[in-house]
């Protein structure tokens, strides 16, 4: 079996860009295998005047400030730049970290709406949501793998365009979602799929329908959600406060090892967790030393 991948989503919702990139830097020190951020331009919770990193800009300086892990989003946003930035973004990081970067796209829901028209970005709903999603990822790989790119449908056109820089080897892309569409894409033209939160059955479900779609073509499934990660399943559930636990992996290591290891047995084979609170209680060394050991 393939070793199983672990990393985590960074303290990005802050005002202190040090705690951010430490994270980066703590995180590779103890071995965990990739971090990540999220793409808004507010956080979905918590008011619109939290602070936030912005998801890019900030990619890009861990490239440079990092030398090993795997750094990506989860998700760039199909709606909040063309495809060919996002494309040229992701070449440009990849030759500063060469063979580390993966960009995952996804079409946020609903609650997208608002923070894209309050920056005067349109927003796509319903059938033109998923449409614009699949135009995307289409149109980034092309311009990822092709030394020349003409690109037409309803939500792109480009004609000869040069796409650089072109680094060796190239960005992974991923697709997030669950939908039947974005199934049928990740599996045919992404080279991963990850699929956040829900249970585990339902990940083996949609893992499995991806496989079918990619055939015999190699493709990097994972998993993504919140955890609450305490030294105990006590220590873990007082940190819970009123948070509902139902959209929570709660417990100690053992525990949170142990509902991990579901998602790696429907297919996953890179977890990727939220912890609200890694700058405390040395939990991303409880997630490198006590975890991610028990996933081998």
């Amino acid at each position: 079996m393939t070793d199983v991948l672990l990393g985590t989503t960074l303290p990005q919702f802050t005002d202190d860009p040090d705690r951010f990139v430490e994270g980066a830097q703590r995180a590779e020190a103890l071995g965990l295998d990739s971090v990540w951020l999220f793409d808004h331009l507010w956080p979905l919770s918590g008011g619109k005047e939290r602070p936030i990193i912005e998801c890019w800009t900030a990619l890009g300086y861990l490239a440079a400030e990092t030398s090993s892990i795997r750094i990506g989003t989860l998700v760039t946003r199909s709606s909040l730049r063309h495809p060919a930035v996002v494309a040229k973004m992701a070449a440009t990081i990849g030759e500063i970290a060469p063979g580390r970067v993966t960009i995952t796209i996804g079409s946020g829901d609903e609650m997208s709406r608002d923070e894209n028209e309050a920056y005067g970005i349109p927003y796509y709903a319903e059938d033109d949501r998923v449409g614009q999603l699949v135009s995307t990822v289409r149109c980034v790989r092309e311009c990822l793998h092709e030394d020349l790119v003409t690109f037409e449908d309803d939500y792109v056109s480009l004609r000869e365009l040069p796409p650089s820089p072109q680094p060796d080897p190239v960005p992974k892309l991923w697709v997030g979602g669950r939908s039947d569409d974005v199934l049928e894409v990740a599996g045919t033209v992404a080279d991963g799929w990850n699929g956040w939160g829900g249970g585990s059955e339902r990940f083996a479900e949609d893992a499995a329908t991806v496989v079918g779609y990619a055939g015999p073509r190699p493709i990097e499934l994972s998993w993504g959600g919140l955890v609450m990660l305490g030294r105990d399943d006590d220590a873990a559930a007082t940190k819970m406060g009123e948070r509902n636990p139902k959209a929570w992996i709660v417990g100690g290591p053992a525990t949170v090892a142990d509902r991990l290891r579901r998602f790696v047995d429907g297919g996953a084979r890179h977890l990727i967790v939220t912890l609200p609170d890694p700058w405390r209680d040395g939990v991303y060394e409880l997630l490198a030393e006590e975890v991610k050991p028990r996933l081998a």
